[in-house]
């Protein structure tokens, strides 16, 4: 038996504690409408569905989680076999906002300095950090992302887990996380690992749909980070106590916002209605403006931090 019909096999459920404060009381803030669907199809980073999550809030520090989840080995086995071609699909959007972010990251902090990107999927980031002179490198479990990376964009890009990589104690002067830590099974074990593998005073930067924000708010159940891939779902009150309890001290929360192009954000359209998305790609495909890059702020946030 292969590993994937292993872990079909396996318990595909697992009951968690609150991540960040540890108890186990909560309530229930959303069931889910979506009773079959398989996990180790939509738990990649763009292969998301909605209604399959029971969303709770923790009753003693208000962290949002899932619970019961999807299993943590599942969720490593999926992320580490995803072929995610459309990722790499939009890469001139994503390069365009990471170009962006990379001269603002320059106010706060410049190179020369080591630079690691979490969750880098193909390293369009460390791409463009590269250019600006840091020395970049990423970090991505999707055995074909890496690979991609390296043989188009030719980074230094690991394949595995931050844990698994064992990268020496202060290493690194920045580190970035983007759309990363709500996909992660253990968040604060990840930021513990990001404290110690940055320099004292060294810098952390992550981007993360914000729960708390006006947009997640006023669409509730119908939000469209409300997804399958995420395991967490964070507001600038948990962030904040996340960062702090890591050994971090925030010093400035900002809206995200990013470029993609129109025929992709087209694409994200299935998630509402896979009619209205095929039809407008469709529109976009034949009047040739499916390339245009279109800046769009969908209820992200970023927050910088400093190791104490």
């Amino acid at each position: 038996m292969n590993l994937e019909n292993k872990i079909k096999n396996q318990d595909r459920w697992e009951s968690v504690a609150c991540n960040l404060c540890g108890s186990e009381d909560y309530r229930v803030l959303i069931e889910p409408v979506v009773k079959e669907f398989d996990p180790l199809e939509v738990m990649t980073a763009s292969k998301g569905i909605m209604g399959t999550q029971r969303i709770v809030r923790c009753s003693n520090c208000g962290l949002v989680y899932v619970n019961p989840r999807v299993s943590a080995k599942i969720v490593d086995h999926s992320y580490r076999n995803s072929k995610d071609e459309v990722y790499v699909k939009g890469s001139a959007g994503r390069q365009s906002t990471f170009r962006r972010y990379v001269k603002k990251i320059e106010k706060w902090r410049r190179p020369p300095g080591r630079l690691l990107d979490i969750g880098c999927a193909a390293g369009f980031f460390v791409h463009e950090a590269g250019n600006a002179g840091w020395d970049a490198a990423g970090v991505e479990p999707s055995k074909w992302l890496v690979e991609w990376g390296i043989k188009n964009l030719g980074e230094k890009l690991y394949a595995g887990t931050l844990r698994q990589c064992r990268f020496k104690e202060g290493e690194f002067d920045l580190l970035t996380m983007w759309d990363v830590l709500e996909h992660l099974p253990d968040p604060i074990g990840e930021l513990y690992e990001c404290s110690r593998i940055l320099k004292k005073g060294g810098m952390i930067i992550i981007n993360y749909p914000d729960f708390g924000s006006l947009l997640a708010r006023l669409m509730g159940r119908r939000w469209w980070f409300l997804l399958s891939n995420h395991l967490y779902y964070f507001t600038p009150d948990t962030m904040r106590r996340y960062l702090e309890k890591a050994g971090f001290e925030v010093k400035r929360f900002a809206p995200h916002w990013q470029t993609l192009p129109l025929g992709y954000l087209s694409k994200i359209l299935s998630i509402y209605s896979p009619r209205l998305s095929g039809i407008s790609v469709r529109f976009f495909d034949v009047l040739r403006l499916g390339n245009i890059p279109i800046p769009y702020y969908a209820a992200q946030t970023n927050v910088i931090a400093v190791k104490k």
